[in-house]
């Protein structure tokens, strides 16, 4: 024998199937009139959260190809630009070096002047190991946040632990104990976990 069907349940699926569609539908859309009449005309007729689910996994696969696909393109430009930088480099060097040996610091041109110029010395690290350590620089502070989450979820077990004692009395010595233990960390708080999406393709 079937078990009833919870038409409360029914209709709560239905409007997030609404739901979901709708604000799909808005992530590929704009804002203009006819953007808004093709988003309007996507709701007509009844669904399913089931069905939309299906709708959401495959734009999602579509888009994860695409991203791929972009990915690859931008490793292939970016190679691409690497080149063409040092190349960039190779050749102003090598204009430098022709005007060095022909003496000349400035020479003007129908496309543009070339001109050199003298630059402040720069300093060279020979070795790093044995510059005097006045010159080094403290790294900025930073904050343990592993080891922050460690003690306060420590201390939220331990309340939480505390708090499923019936009888009140022992109940309230727990607490103290967990308090005492445990202290807060002045400026932290732990903030509820989050839910997280899995989509494992068949």
């Amino acid at each position: 024998m079937s078990a009833p069907i919870d038409n409360r349940q029914l209709n709560i699926a239905i409007e997030a199937a609404k739901q979901l569609r709708m604000h799909i539908s808005a992530l590929v859309t704009g804002d203009s009139e006819d953007d808004q009449q093709t988003r309007e005309d996507s709701f007509e007729g009844e669904t399913t959260l089931d069905v939309e689910l299906e709708r959401a996994i495959l734009a999602e696969d579509n888009d994860v190809v695409l991203k791929l696909g972009i990915e690859v393109r931008q490793a292939e430009l970016k190679g691409r630009l690497d080149r063409i930088e040092k190349r960039i480099e190779a050749r102003r060097g090598l204009i430098e070096q022709a005007m060095i040996v022909a003496g000349w610091k400035k020479k003007e041109t129908p496309l543009g002047t070339v001109s050199l110029k003298d630059n402040p010395p720069s300093v060279e690290i020979v070795e790093e190991s044995s510059v005097p350590t006045q010159f080094f620089k403290r790294a900025d502070p930073t904050l343990d946040k592993a080891g922050i989450r460690k003690v306060l979820l420590e201390r939220h077990k331990a309340i939480e632990e505390a708090k499923k004692i019936e009888d009140d009395d022992r109940r309230a010595a727990a607490l103290r104990r967990a308090e005492e233990t445990n202290p807060e960390i002045p400026g932290c708080q732990l903030n509820a976990g989050t839910q997280s999406l899995t989509i494992r393709r068949k």
